[in-house]
């Protein structure tokens, strides 16, 4: 696979990944976890000094238990505590690993427009954008986010689902490969359950074409399989979280999440002033949960989640707006920022999102011939759960970082498309001249 990579790729990728190192260090030089794992790293150092999965509540001024986030990393936060090494190792190896994943996302960008029928340079120079694209090269790209490995991990699963999708036979090492890397990426981000989730579902969709008959068994026995490694694997937080609230649960995140997204002061998008007790959502959630104080962690997410959906079953037509601006937010040209509410229009990103409506209306009308084919079911299906779940919770840029190959590579896709049925017009009316 590497021999066939041109020449010139090579010192090209070098310098992108010189780049991206050069970021993260130098946005980093205390090689610091980021807010969200330094709450899970201060939870396994309570651990490790026998509190518990404990963090400071900052309201109430004690240790309560938390299961706010992910767990897996708190594990591996442990782990590695036990084994002596110093943390700031890890955040290195973390830079490291999302290098490594950053020069892999691009190979398998190229392989997937090839597999669509690009030409050679072209698919090269659209790995190029991808490399280049301001979330992958800066918003998250360049900090310590899990993001910048899951993403190529999402990218690879999705080109072996195409090629499986095409006829190519299931081997045991690529099935060990896709169910590994979905549950590493799962592990270590919990909304990707609902990603991968509606990627599969597209996957057994397009096995029960009449035309995929001889895949149909690998597709099932790929996606059962999966289904039980990540059920395996999630043991250990179910379990965990049992002990603590008294419920199997992966995350407390949830129901916190959900009414930010349905209330009457939701924007469609992360609140930053969620907990600020002066504010007015603070305060309308208090008053409609008098006990929101005397609540643990999951009861809180219980309640939270209960007055989310009694707002949306009262307010029909609120909610319906809601909707309808979340999706505009959602295909809006911003990007992720960690501490603002919002970032100003990227014009690289206002002109992939453009170009995305442009080949979907393209197609829609069957602009020369044009139609989806059935493997667009498998390239778009990230960007769709993700769309779906930004209407279930509120618009992430965050996890929108996981539609944005798709809405890249559709236009380059659709334009492919077009060369393809005008040099055929070409072709056809010199032969009747």
């Amino acid at each position: 696979m590497l021999r066939s990579i041109p020449r010139f790729i090579w010192p090209i990728a070098a310098l992108l990944l010189v780049v991206r190192l050069a970021l993260n260090l130098g946005l980093n030089p205390e090689l610091e976890f980021n807010y969200d794992e330094r709450r899970n790293a201060r939870i396994a150092d309570n651990y490790l000094a026998g509190r518990g999965y404990v963090s400071i509540d900052p309201e109430r001024k004690q240790l309560r238990p938390d299961s706010f986030h992910a767990s897996f990393p708190v594990f591996v936060y442990i782990g590695w505590s036990k084994a002596g090494l110093p943390r700031h190792y890890l955040t290195l190896l973390v830079y490291a690993a999302a290098a490594g994943c950053y020069l892999l996302g691009g190979l398998y960008v190229q392989r997937t427009l090839r597999y669509f029928g690009l030409g050679l340079g072209a698919a090269w120079a659209g790995a190029g954008l991808w490399a280049v694209s301001p979330g992958v090269v800066y918003y998250i790209g360049a900090f310590w986010w899990y993001e910048n490995i899951a993403l190529p991990l999402l990218i690879v699963v999705v080109y072996k689902l195409l090629r499986l999708q095409g006829g190519r036979p299931l081997r045991a090492h690529d099935a060990a490969i896709i169910i590994g890397l979905v549950v590493l990426s799962c592990l270590v981000r919990g909304y990707l359950l609902g990603v991968y989730g509606v990627v599969f579902l597209a996957f057994l969709a397009l096995s029960m074409r009449p035309s995929a008959r001889a895949q149909r068994p690998a597709a099932w026995g790929l996606s059962l399989g999966l289904m039980l490694v990540l059920g395996v694997a999630h043991v250990p937080t179910l379990l965990k979280n049992h002990r603590q609230f008294g419920a199997y649960t992966l995350s407390n995140q949830a129901g916190f999440e959900l009414l930010q997204g349905h209330n009457p002061v939701a924007k469609g998008r992360f609140m930053f002033d969620w907990d600020e007790r002066t504010g007015p959502f603070d305060q309308y959630v208090r008053a409609a949960v008098p006990t929101l104080d005397s609540l643990d962690q999951y009861q809180e997410s219980q309640a939270r989640a209960r007055l989310a959906r009694q707002w949306v079953a009262t307010h029909p037509w609120e909610e319906a707006q809601l909707l309808i601006r979340k999706t505009f937010l959602f295909f809006s040209p911003e990007n992720f920022i960690a501490d603002a509410p919002r970032t100003s229009w990227n014009p690289f990103t206002a002109l992939v999102h453009i170009a995305f409506f442009a080949a979907i209306l393209l197609t829609v009308v069957r602009y020369r011939g044009l139609r989806f084919k059935s493997q667009d079911a498998l390239l778009l299906a990230p960007l769709v759960a993700v769309w779906l779940l930004s209407l279930v919770f509120f618009v992430g840029f965050r996890w929108r970082f996981f539609a944005e190959p798709a809405l890249l590579l559709f236009p380059l896709i659709v334009a492919q498309r077009l060369r393809e049925r005008t040099k055929g017009s070409r072709t056809n009316n010199e032969a009747v001249g």
